[in-house]
């Protein structure tokens, strides 16, 4: 099975039957309590804020309401003035918030009877874009809002923010992360887009991805991915569960396509539906079984299209030790050729994906210098020089990156008869700091950095032949932690080591939205390292030696490898 499906065993049953109801929205007299559907049979009150609620908690009471879109965020509403509420139209998207306050706004003059101006202040943790895609953001966010006691007594707001502003809380309530795929940097394989759905009702769920997924990736992948789905094809009908159970996916009119785009399309659509729901899928083009054998289609039909980007748990990890690099085990042997017996200097090293070819980063005497070659042979050392330079790391089997002198980034791709070295346009990138880090994820669209001790990651388009990082995005880490290096752990999310005491290992996803620190104990600063094994198994080296955990709350494990501190493990990729 794939990687990313052992994780999503738990995902949510998509229910049979919903119930919807509607209610009207009063325009004078008291608020009455409507429904909302909760994906099951029952259904929960809408209700209006607490009577006699002072102004400073009305107003934080709107930030947590704010995200549930339900009967036109009806919840949120209820805390306007009836004159507000009627023309109230949030603009797509949202502002997410943490750590939310409010205080009176001064004035400077006394406003009239029954008015008052609370300030609102919270922490901005990123905004949801109309694309339902995530980026972060940091700062204080303020806003003054007025309040007006109504004729009933019962304080409302009258000029509310200019824009969805919610607490981070009640967004995580309200909606769940899925990974949206689509095609691969070399178009042979799928590749997730995190994208966040409202989570109720339950079976609507499928349809909600799948309208993502016919819209195309997320604007800030929207080069580095592609879709075999053609332009203009859209749902014909709603994605739901069949009267036999399977989850059934009508398209509009593909036109003229071949078999293999139709194979890539319905790859696409399984595995975005799996995220979602355990049910076979059913894919139809205007009602019509879209593949010749007709049958129903679960991931592992469409394993191939996920394999090239999982690492393969036969190949073990490796280190470089003392200049040699070494296998990851409690042998320690060295690896063959002259990179494991000592002929190369080694500093740095990684191992392409399949295991069949080495990058090294060698001592020489100006600095040091990139070889690449076959795995356990002798690597040709190629014109990418310089005084340092990052851990090596492969996109495919055909190209390794490095960063040299934490400014430039370098691909060198094999041509057939050498390996030749590209220059990487990263003007998008933050300018006039060092990159000290940069790896590449698995299916080849983006990269993970360490600039100036944040996580950047960004899109690799091909413009021309050329590599271009586009539309970067900087994550950076909570608790004032400052990251040292980063990697790749699944499809949707990294792990990050930094210089903290208290929190020296994060776990995030992709989008910086999720930031969790794994246990400090065992581990001492300063870490040198930090890999991930087949399953997600976290491996980080400290002076004293080399330590292991699966989960956030596992307690670090030294490695069976008799290796020391101060050295380098990686695996393949």
């Amino acid at each position: 099975m794939g990687a990313h499906r052992s994780r999503r065993l738990a995902a949510l049953l998509v229910l049979l039957l919903s119930v919807s109801a509607c209610a009207s929205i009063p325009e004078s007299s008291e608020p009455k309590a409507v429904k909302e559907v909760d994906g099951s049979n029952a259904t929960i009150p809408i209700n209006p804020p607490p009577d006699d609620i002072d102004p400073l908690a009305l107003v934080r009471s709107f930030v947590d309401k704010a995200a549930s879109p339900t009967s036109n965020h009806e919840s949120a509403r209820k805390h306007l003035a009836p004159s507000i509420e009627r023309n109230w139209t949030p603009p797509p998207g949202m502002l997410i918030v943490e750590n939310v306050d409010t205080i009176p706004a001064v004035q400077p003059q006394p406003l009239p009877e029954g008015v008052q101006m609370v300030t609102l202040r919270a922490d901005r943790v990123g905004r949801l874009l109309a694309d339902s895609s995530f980026v972060p953001e940091t700062g204080e966010f303020t806003v003054d809002v007025r309040v007006e006691r109504q004729g009933n007594g019962q304080w409302r707001i009258t000029t509310p923010p200019p824009g969805l502003v919610v607490s981070k809380t009640s967004f995580s309530s309200n909606f769940r992360p899925v990974p949206v795929y689509f095609l691969d940097h070399d178009l042979s394989g799928v590749a997730p887009d995190l994208r966040y759905v409202v989570a109720q009702p339950v079976a609507t769920v499928p349809r909600r991805v799948i309208e993502l997924l016919t819209s195309g990736p997320s604007e800030g992948m929207r080069e580095a991915m592609r879709t075999a789905i053609p332009p203009g094809v859209h749902p014909k009908t709603n994605a739901s569960e069949a009267a036999d159970g399977a989850m059934e996916v009508n398209l509009s009119d593909l036109g003229e396509v071949s078999d293999g785009t139709r194979r890539l399309i319905a790859a696409q659509v399984v595995y975005t539906l799996e995220g979602v729901s355990s049910a076979r899928v059913r894919i139809r083009e205007e009602g019509v079984t879209l593949l010749t054998e007709g049958k129903d289609l679960r991931p592992i039909d469409m394993e191939k299209y996920e394999t090239d980007n999982l690492q393969r748990p036969d190949l073990p990890g490796l280190a470089v030790v003392d200049e040699r690099v070494l296998v990851l085990d409690r042998h320690a042997r060295p690896i063959p050729g002259p990179a494991g017996s000592g002929e190369y200097d080694v500093v740095r090293a990684g191992r392409s994906p399949h295991g069949d070819k080495l990058a090294a980063v060698t001592r020489r005497p100006a600095g040091v210098a990139l070889r690449v070659g076959d795995f356990g042979e002798q690597l040709a050392e190629t014109p990418t020089v310089g005084s340092y330079m990052s851990k090596p790391t492969w996109r495919g089997e055909e190209e390794a990156w490095t960063v040299v002198d934490g400014r430039d980034v370098v691909r060198v791709v094999d041509t057939g008869a050498q390996w030749t070295p590209q220059p990487v346009d990263t003007r998008a990138l933050p300018p006039g700091r060092p990159i000290t880090d940069l790896r590449l994820s698995r299916d080849g669209t983006r990269i993970a950095a360490v600039i100036d001790g944040n996580v950047v990651v960004a899109g690799v388009a091909e413009q021309n032949g050329r590599a271009v990082l586009q539309r970067p995005v900087v994550l950076r880490a909570p608790q004032d932690a400052r990251v040292t290096s980063v990697e790749w752990r699944q499809d949707q999310s990294l792990v990050a080591i930094t210089d903290s005491n208290n929190f020296p290992v994060f776990d995030l996803s992709v989008d910086g939205f999720r930031w969790e620190p794994y246990t400090a104990a065992n581990l001492g600063q300063p870490l040198t390292a930090v890999t991930v094994g087949p399953g997600g198994q976290v491996v980080v080296a400290d002076r004293h030696g080399i330590w292991q955990a699966q989960d956030t709350d596992d307690v670090w494990s030294i490695t069976d490898a008799p290796i020391g501190g101060a050295s380098i493990p990686f695996y393949p990729g």
